[in-house]
C-alpha cells in the first residue's frame, strides 16, 4: 500500500507511549521480548506549541524597506493531559523508584531529581479522515528523544488530570538510529517528527544475544502487512537476510549480543 498523500482533517488522542531510552537513544530492550515503552492510559489532550519565527522589520524612507523571518529563540514544547494514575510510569518519568512501604505504593513529588528527568521518547497518533476520499488515515508525531516533567494534581470535586510537560531535544536521527540527511528528509536536526499513515504505528525494540533469530510482535499487535515492517539493527536499515510475517521477523543469522533490534510496523486501528 502506498503512503499517504491525500490531504487529511486531524482529530482526537487515541494513542499515546513513552519509551526508556538507552545511552545510545534507542528503546531501551532487554532481550528477545518486544519492548513497546508505557501507554500513558486515559490520555485526553496532547498541545503542541511551536514558537513563532522573529520578525526583523527594516525601516528607511519614512517605511518598510524589508521584512525577515528568522527561528525562534525557543523550541517547541508540548502539554499531555492523562486522567489515569500510574506510579510506574509517574517513577520512570521523574528518574526515581516505586518504593513500598507494608502494603502501600510510594512515589515522590517535587524531589531532589528535579531537572534530571531522564531523557525518553514519545509516540501518539489521532484518527485522520482523508478530505477527498473520506479514508481513514492516522496522523502521528514522534519525538525521538524529550525530558518530561510530571505535574500531579491535587483532590477536589472534579476527577484529577495528571499534566506532562514535555521538552523535546533537538535531535540529529531518528528513533530507529538512522541520521536525518538534506537528500531524505531535507533537513539535519528536528525537535518532533509528524507522520501520516494508513495505520497505527507500533515501534518494537530488541536485544540481540548471538543465538536468538526470531522476534516476535506482541500477540495482540500484529503487524497489517509485512510491506509496512522496516527493521533496523543498531542504526542501519536490514534488508536481506531477513524474513517477514506478520507475527514477528526472523534472521537468517542472529544478530549478535548486544545488538539493538528497532521495528517498526502498522497495526490494525
Amino acid at each position: 500500500m502506498a503512503a499517504p498523500t491525500e490531504k487529511t482533517l486531524n482529530y482526537g488522542l487515541r494513542y499515546a507511549c513513552v519509551y526508556e531510552l538507552d545511552s545510545n537513544g534507542y528503546p531501551k530492550a532487554s532481550g528477545a521480548t518486544a519492548y513497546e515503552g508505557i501507554q500513558f492510559k486515559g490520555s485526553t489532550a496532547f498541545d503542541l506549541t511551536i514558537p513563532d519565527a522573529r520578525k526583523l522589520t527594516g525601516l528607511g524612507e519614512d517605511g518598510i524597506t524589508q521584512v525577515v523571518y528568522l527561528p525562534p529563540q525557543e523550541g517547541a514544547d508540548a502539554r499531555l493531559n492523562v486522567e489515569a494514575s500510574d506510579p510506574v510510569l509517574a517513577a520512570l518519568l521523574d528518574g526515581t523508584k516505586v518504593a513500598t512501604v507494608g502494603e502501600t505504593t510510594v512515589v515522590g513529588i517535587a524531589t531532589d531529581k528535579q531537572g534530571f528527568e531522564p531523557r525518553v521518547a514519545l509516540l501518539l497518533y489521532q484518527a485522520a479522515k482523508g478530505l477527498e476520499t473520506g479514508k481513514t488515515y492516522w496522523h502521528s508525531f514522534i519525538i525521538p528523544s524529550a525530558q518530561v516533567v510530571r505535574k500531579s494534581p491535587g483532590m477536589g470535586a472534579d476527577k484529577a488530570i495528571t499534566q506532562y510537560q514535555v521538552a523535546p531535544n533537538r535531535v540529529k536521527k531518528h528513533l530507529w538510529g538512522v541520521a536525518f540527511s538534506n537528500n531524505t528528509e531535507g533537513f539535519l536536526e528536528a525537535q518532533v517528527l509528524e507522520v501520516w499513515s494508513n495505520y497505527p504505528l507500533r515501534i518494537a525494540s530488541y536485544l540481540g544475544d548471538g543465538t536468538t533469530t526470531a522476534f516476535n510482535f506482541p500477540a495482540n499487535f500484529p503487524a497489517v502487512s509485512t510491506d509496512g515492517i522496516k527493521v533496523w539493527k543498531n542504526g542501519t536499515e536490514v534488508t536481506t537476510g531477513l524474513t517477514k510475517t506478520v507475527t514477528g521477523i526472523t534472521f537468517s543469522t542472529a544478530p549478535a549480543n548486544n545488538d539493538v533490534i528497532v521495528v517498526l510496523r502498522e497495526v490494525a486501528g
